[in-house]
């Protein structure tokens, strides 16, 4: 685990797409390692299907538009570990259909999706191969989160996200953002928690420290705070390798050859 730590470091997994990636060398600043931008994909409303004329070529449309790019000379000069996040809002189980469809959803590394329902947050929680769940900071989560779908996704591997961001905002954002936090506490006491920030630019990023003293608000004590931003980003982002290399996965470790002839 620890060349782990040494790579990833701190981590803020949610960047809006937005973002000045001219100034993401702030973030640097500010103490975190790794970020991940995200590309958000809202619900699309059923529309009636038009009737094909029949020699009218199928079109394939992608439901998950192609995650944003970045500057090769980023890639090189900027010593942050950049991710590719998809956020996608759904209400019910079709949502499984059009994610396996979807070829795009591929070239993501991070999946997480915001149900808009109790029937899509079931699901979310006991079906869909995602690795976080989050929520919009501007509307109160519309549906009870039991203790029992909670600790269903916890065994699962899924992360529940925190958005500080929004907080900074406006009053609406900042009272649904500690109601979420500690609706966590209470029904599973606050585990597989991660704070992102969900910043448009850079003036809504906060340092290291500054996220962990915010994890108090959240209900969270200063080692969940710590393992908000290092320790459970960590784990996700190990989760998710082995969910794009598959189900089996190694982890290769240095050995101290003199210890080893020793024994």
């Amino acid at each position: 685990m620890q060349n782990i730590e040494r790579v990833w470091g701190f981590c803020d997994l949610f960047i809006e797409k937005s973002f000045d990636l001219n100034k993401v060398h702030y973030i640097e600043k500010l103490g975190f390692n790794t970020i991940a931008l995200n590309t958000h994909v809202e619900e699309v409303s059923k529309e009636p299907k038009k009737k094909k004329k029949k020699n009218d070529p199928t079109e394939k449309k992608d439901y998950v538009p192609l995650p944003v790019e970045i500057p090769e000379n980023l890639k090189k000069n900027c010593k942050l570990n950049i991710l590719q996040r998809v956020t996608i809002e759904f209400s019910d189980s079709s949502i499984s259909l059009k994610l396996n469809q979807s070829d795009n959803l591929k070239k993501y590394d991070i999946i997480g999706v915001v149900p808009k329902t109790l029937q899509a947050f079931q699901y979310a929680c006991g079906s869909l191969d995602i690795d976080v769940i989050t929520f919009d900071p501007q509307i109160r989560i519309p549906f009870k989160v039991s203790r029992k779908l909670y600790r269903q996704a916890v065994e699962r591997g899924i992360f529940f996200e925190v958005m500080y961001s929004a907080a900074i905002r406006d009053s609406m954002s900042r009272k649904n953002i500690i109601s979420a936090a500690h609706g966590y506490h209470a029904v599973g006491k606050s585990k597989n928690i991660i704070v992102s920030s969900g910043a448009e630019n850079y003036t809504q990023c906060r340092g290291v420290h500054d996220v962990i003293n915010l994890g108090f608000i959240l209900g969270l004590n200063s080692n969940q705070s710590l393992e908000a931003i290092r320790d459970n980003t960590q784990r996700l982002i190990l989760k998710m390798q082995g969910r794009k290399c598959g189900k089996h996965y190694m982890e290769v470790s240095h050995v101290n050859e003199n210890k080893l002839n020793e024994e």
